[in-house]
């Protein structure tokens, strides 16, 4: 991944660094993806100014060097069942009981390495409590991972992931891989900040420290945010494991305008200009030269 300290490519790419490769437990390029807007309703539908109801059918990022992936998003019978990246470093397979999420497979190509895992969910009065997931590396490795959230004032405030290496030589024997945390905090029915860190065991003679984030968010519009039409779970899920942190940001109401993320003494601003359809979905988001987001609905 490039080392790029771009924040319009930063919410794209942000959870990949740590999730998408199990094995992996390294610092650097952190902040090197594209941007999102978002919340997880749970619905898997939106209603637009207008009352319309749409479905986000796909979102197309584009970064500042020209580089284009496309994010399809598949239903049936109005649910949410796979979602994929066009190429192919990414596919999400989800299964229902009833209108509930209840299994989430993903699959990740890291070119040499192919990752498949297997999430079990469970909820308590409707709410998602956890997500189970074994794991399995085409290099002959395996993990657990287990995702967990916890709710304010009805609105996720906090997601954990913990990855637990399996020993390829015991597997009833287990090591701590690394542990990725969102703290997230609201001004009314949207984000206000965002703080991701992560946490690694001593494994000596190497210590890696830990890696704080955060995100502050601000100057929203009044207009459907199209990532808050996708299952609440589905976004949990996929905002600490491996597909886009616009899942995060998919747990408000509306679209940002202003960003600023800072991670030790770096620190970067964006500002984002929308155009909309007649219903009031977004139909793109720009920030300029550092990127674009264009959204097609079905």
């Amino acid at each position: 991944m490039k080392k790029a300290l771009h924040i319009f490519s930063f919410l794209f790419s942000l959870v990949v660094l740590f999730s998408c490769e199990p094995s992996r437990a390294e610092n650097g390029d952190f902040l090197n993806g594209v941007d999102g807007t978002g919340t997880g309703s749970g619905s898997g539908s939106g209603t637009g100014g207008g009352g319309v109801v749409k479905q986000l059918k796909s979102v197309t990022a584009k970064d500042d060097t020209g580089e284009t992936i496309t994010y399809n998003y598949t239903y049936t019978s109005g649910k949410l069942i796979s979602v994929k990246a066009s190429d192919n470093s990414v596919k999400y397979d989800l299964s229902y009981d009833g209108s509930s999420i209840n299994k989430i497979t993903i699959v990740q190509n890291e070119g040499t390495t192919v990752t498949t895992t297997n999430f079990t969910l469970t909820y308590s009065n409707g709410k998602f409590v956890e997500a189970k997931g074994t794991g399995t590396e085409s290099t002959g490795s395996s993990f657990k991972n287990t995702i967990t959230a916890t709710y304010t004032d009805n609105k996720i405030s906090k997601i954990l992931s913990k990855m637990v290496g399996i020993d390829s030589a015991d597997p009833n024997v287990s090591y701590d891989m690394f542990t990725l945390q969102s703290d997230i905090t609201y001004t009314g029915n949207n984000i206000a900040s965002w703080k991701f860190s992560t946490a690694f065991p001593p494994m000596p003679p190497i210590t890696i420290p830990p890696i704080v984030i955060t995100s502050a968010f601000s100057d929203y519009d009044s207009k459907i945010n199209p990532f808050n039409t996708l299952p609440e779970a589905y976004n949990i899920v996929s905002s600490l494991y491996g597909l886009e942190s616009t899942a995060v940001t998919g747990f408000s109401a509306n679209n940002y305008r202003k960003i600023t993320v800072s991670s030790g003494t770096d620190t970067q601003s964006a500002t984002y200009t929308y155009t909309y359809d007649a219903d009031g979905y977004p139909l793109k988001a720009s920030a300029g030269s550092m990127g674009t987001l264009t959204f097609e609905y079905q």
